[in-house]
């Protein structure tokens, strides 16, 4: 075997090329005695089913961090094809990014007091199992307690744009 580099590509490098892959796209949540708070994330995989384990990556810099730790709960919320404008509300695009972001859609809560977006694709109703900082992102461990799920074509990013992605039968 030959010698390992514990260097890294340039941070540019690394983003380029996995925005050709095709993310699912999420709004998590929290809320509790730290307040609400909610963000747009595509850095979201299943870990297991038994127990039910789901990972979400968010930038530790993100005052969601803190409130989320506080409250131990947080949902994920993955968009259907309709609501790429949502998803651009809680990423803080806009006319107005500091507005109270749960004015748009609706919500409401499952078991752990987390909005849940009601239309959404799917919705994992969370308690935050562990919690680990990975260079500039919290990577959060959520054990999943409730699920909802609607029928329709999921949204996703790729190549720095949305799409959506239908069940094909045929395949």
């Amino acid at each position: 075997m030959g010698s390992q580099s514990t260097d890294c590509v340039a941070p540019n490098e690394f983003t380029s090329a996995l925005s050709l892959a095709a993310n699912g796209v999420a709004i998590v949540t929290t809320n509790g005695r730290a307040g609400q708070a909610g963000l747009t994330v595509s850095s979201i995989c299943s870990v297991c089913a038994e127990p039910a384990l789901i990972l979400a990556c968010v930038n530790t810099e993100n005052e969601f961090c803190n409130m989320a730790e506080t409250n131990g709960v947080l949902a994920i919320n993955l968009l259907n094809s309709a609501q790429a404008n949502l998803s651009n509300v809680f990423a803080g695009f806009g006319d107005n990014p500091e507005a109270d972001r749960f004015l748009s859609g609706k919500w409401d809560s499952l078991n752990t007091g987390a909005p849940i977006l009601i239309d959404a694709l799917v919705s994992l109703d969370c308690t935050i199992d562990s919690h680990r900082i990975h260079g500039t992102h919290t990577v959060y461990m959520g054990r999943v307690v409730a699920v909802r799920s609607n029928d329709a074509p999921a949204l996703v990013y790729s190549q720095r744009s949305y799409g959506s992605v239908a069940p094909n039968p045929t395949v």
